[in-house]
């Protein structure tokens, strides 16, 4: 039989407040178009080095894409939906 997994309560914490912060990434992107992970910092309020892991966890799952560069920074934005 197998045992159901049990999650601790400050994991799960974790987990909804990095859900929480890359919503409101997602959504700021949404809102503005693409951005610098500066320009993210200051919408959502979230400092740049979160928003920076945030953005490479996203880019590696596929949520958002590396557009190109502006003023030497990297421009993020979200897939096409076709």
């Amino acid at each position: 039989m197998s045992e159901k997994l049990k999650m601790s309560p400050e994991k799960a914490k974790e987990i909804q407040e990095r859900n929480k912060e890359r919503n409101l990434i997602v959504q700021a992107m949404k809102n503005h178009g693409s951005s610098t992970v500066e320009e993210i910092s200051k919408t959502t309020g979230i400092e740049t080095s979160r928003v920076l892991r945030h953005l490479i966890a996203m880019t590696a799952f596929g949520k958002v894409q590396i557009e190109g560069d502006r003023d030497n920074q990297i421009v993020y934005c979200l897939p096409r939906e076709d």
